[in-house]
């Protein structure tokens, strides 16, 4: 007996309720880092989506730049025109010819932007790209609330000596007025009975002495 380890003792108990209640902060910290950390990147993802629409440039700044390549580009080709009647093909001629095709490239991409601007391809584009991010938000939640799900049911396993000698002690004084009500009736009734079946072994008796 002397050598035999004991395993039911108050001191196991306590190291045991300790790394059970460890396991269960662990499993809390987790789930809140994680799933904070992809509510937090989701954020942060569409944070830069609507800052890169905010920075988008309205169609009144586009125009501008639009009349004034046309501008430029009139200006152009009036030398183009003037080198060609001057000099032929000459290299001066192709150079305005190239640098023409360069602004006319600026002017269809400027007209682009304009379009998107007015027929709101930009505002669709930013919402589907934050539509983008939905689940990190989602995942992020469900991880937060699963892992509290878990760490509360861990902890509760934990502390279920104390939850039981709780709700004991909340039975405990109504058991306790119960019997010390119910005792003397009780009482009363045994006392009854006890009289009952000694009276009706003296009436045995009598009556086997009376046939004798």
């Amino acid at each position: 007996m002397d050598g035999k380890k004991e395993f039911l003792t108050e001191e196991n108990y306590e190291r045991g309720k300790k790394k059970v209640i460890t396991i269960a902060l662990i499993v809390l910290v987790l789930g809140l880092l994680i799933g904070g950390s992809l509510i937090a990147t989701g954020i942060i993802k569409s944070s830069q989506v609507e800052t890169t629409s905010s920075t988008a440039r309205s169609k009144e700044t586009i125009q501008s730049e639009i009349d004034s390549l046309n501008s430029e580009l009139a200006t152009l080709k009036a030398k183009k025109n003037q080198e060609f009647t001057s000099n032929g093909f000459s290299e001066e001629y192709y150079r305005l010819d190239n640098e023409i095709k360069t602004k006319q490239s600026k002017i269809t991409e400027l007209e682009t932007e304009k379009w998107k601007t007015d027929s709101g391809f930009n505002s669709t584009k930013d919402t589907i790209s934050k539509a983008k991010y939905v689940p990190l938000y989602m995942f992020g939640a469900f991880i937060i609330i699963a892992s509290c799900m878990i760490s509360g049911s861990i902890y509760l396993f934990a502390k279920r000596r104390e939850i039981t000698a709780f709700t004991a002690q909340q039975v405990m004084p109504v058991a306790q007025e119960g019997i010390e009500k119910m005792a003397p009736t009780v009482g009363n009734a045994a006392g009854s009975i006890a009289q009952g079946i000694t009276k009706g072994i003296k009436e045995g008796l009598k009556d086997s002495d009376n046939n004798k």
